[in-house]
């Protein structure tokens, strides 16, 4: 415990020296922008968008100011520079997935309020089995399960309890630092941080990616389409990582004392019978899923939207916010305590994450203002020699380059800040957006090496349990594997889905 708290000073001292030197870059780096000639072919609006770009750039790499914070910049930023009006700034703030994400944030609350989340969890485990291999397999199931439609951060904070309580269940004293302890924690993040990939409502870098392809091409990415090609990512990635962990980096005696299965037992007995909450908030979700997955087909359907012509406005934002609303329409339920209460109060919802929305408005702000004054364009031509490469080689370039750089930026920034400069790069190249947008958001999710990475890497390292050098050892192996991974599968599946 004493040389954990020891790297962890060590990393607060050394994020804090960055933070520092972001702080004073970041300005000097845009006004040497400013003060410079821009280029020939791109006019002085475009030219100051690369400024600003670089400004946040530096911020959101350092976290000189917090990220969210620097979000903010376009607000003020582009409207003084001139390239662009207030409204036109303001407007990626106000987009419909800003509203998808928030509804989605609120039905999610309304799963973790009443426990639905540590309820379906449990039932998974209890179907595993009690050998030790496969109750990891078990934990990592039920956490990519989850963080599909909960944040990746919530499904770990929830999860590691119960997997910490099994390990000192099965090795008594010899729990900490024991390999299997080590594999059943960071194969609770992992496969949390995989498992957000199946949707785009997983985690914010798919659902800006989603945004962005709407928003420079006018194509809508339905929900159904986005889980086709990141599912098969999912199912290949989550026992790959199984693999790597229990077979390469810590493997472990298989004649481990038993008892997992037991304490598993106990504690769904413990939350003894589904709730009336608890099934009324599944019925929201379930019928908020579904809903998304077939939108497309009730929309097509002549005789349904004839009857119902609302059916033929309704879009996946429409979806989200209705079940957030019904989060505070449908009475709790379930006994005297609940009679006057909503399944989800407005004191429990203001805890949803605020900064992940101002990061989507910044991001897209800033990518709307890299189109309107040329710059995308600009951009694409002065890359235009890369398009010679082949499509493949150039995704595998992109994943490995993002996987390793969010190792120490924040994933969603890094989305935010790379998808519109690719997104040139696709045009000049002839090649569909999505086939790059789309590998830059997963890329951004699969960063297992540092607890600074990902939100679960951060709850694993915190229980004091494994070092970084034992994050990193794994992390490698997993990098480089969803490095081919995530770029094979999506070279092979994203023109089979969007043709």
């Amino acid at each position: 415990m004493a040389n954990q708290q020891g790297e962890i000073h060590r990393h607060g001292e050394t994020r804090a020296k960055y933070q520092t030197i972001g702080l004073f870059l970041g300005p000097l780096l845009f006004l040497a922008v400013m003060l410079s000639a821009p280029p020939a072919a791109l006019s002085a609006d475009a030219w100051s968008v690369v400024a600003l770009a670089v400004l946040m750039a530096t911020w959101w790499a350092t976290e000189a100011i917090p990220v969210p914070a620097t979000s903010l910049l376009p607000l003020v930023m582009l409207p003084l520079l001139g390239a662009a009006s207030s409204s036109e700034a303001s407007l990626p703030y106000a987009k419909p997935v800003i509203f998808l994400l928030l509804g989605g944030f609120i039905a999610a609350m309304g799963m973790q309020k009443w426990d639905l989340h540590r309820r379906i969890a449990l039932n998974i485990l209890a179907r595993v089995g009690d050998h030790p291999a496969a109750l990891i397999a078990g934990f990592m199931a039920a956490s990519a399960l989850l963080s599909m439609w909960i944040s990746n951060t919530a499904t770990t904070l929830m999860i590691v309890p119960i997997a910490l309580t099994v390990a000192q269940t099965i090795l008594k004293e010899k729990a900490t630092g024991h390999r299997f302890t080590i594999a059943l924690l960071i194969g609770c993040a992992w496969a949390a941080s995989i498992g957000g990939l199946g949707t785009y409502i997983g985690t914010p870098p798919n659902l800006f990616v989603k945004a962005f392809i709407q928003q420079s091409t006018g194509r809508e990415i339905l929900f159904i389409e986005w889980m086709a090609f990141a599912i098969p990512v999912v199912l290949t990635m989550v026992p790959l990582a199984w693999l790597v962990l229990t077979k390469i980096c810590f493997p472990f005696d298989a004649k481990l004392a038993r008892g997992g299965a037991e304490v598993v037992q106990t504690e769904l007995q413990a939350m003894g019978r589904i709730t009336t909450p608890e099934k009324r908030v599944a019925i929201v979700m379930t019928c908020m899923a579904l809903l998304w997955s077939f939108r497309q087909v009730l929309v097509d359907t002549q005789w349904l939207t004839d009857l119902m012509p609302f059916v033929a406005r309704m879009s996946d934002m429409h979806i989200a916010v209705a079940a957030g609303l019904a989060m505070f329409l449908i009475p709790a339920g379930g006994g005297e305590a609940n009679k006057h209460k909503a399944l989800l109060s407005w004191e429990s919802a203001v805890e949803l994450p605020w900064g992940v929305i101002l990061l989507f408005g910044g991001g897209l702000s800033l990518a709307a203002a890299i189109q309107a004054t040329g710059l995308a364009v600009w951009l694409g031509n002065h890359m235009a020699g890369l398009s010679g490469a082949h499509l493949f080689v150039i995704m595998l370039v992109i994943v490995g380059m993002v996987i390793f750089l969010t190792e120490l930026t924040s994933n969603t920034a890094t989305t935010a800040a790379l998808v519109p400069v690719l997104g040139a790069l696709a045009t000049s190249a002839d090649i569909d957006p999505i086939m790059l947008a789309a590998p830059t958001a997963m890329a951004a999710s699969c960063a297992f090496m540092l607890p600074v990475a990902t939100g679960p890497n951060a709850v694993i390292f915190s229980t004091g349990q494994l070092h970084v050098p034992d994050m990193m050892r794994a992390g490698l192996w997993l990098n480089v594997i969803g490095t081919f991974v995530v770029a094979a599968l999506c070279y092979s599946l994203l023109p089979m889905v969007f043709g």
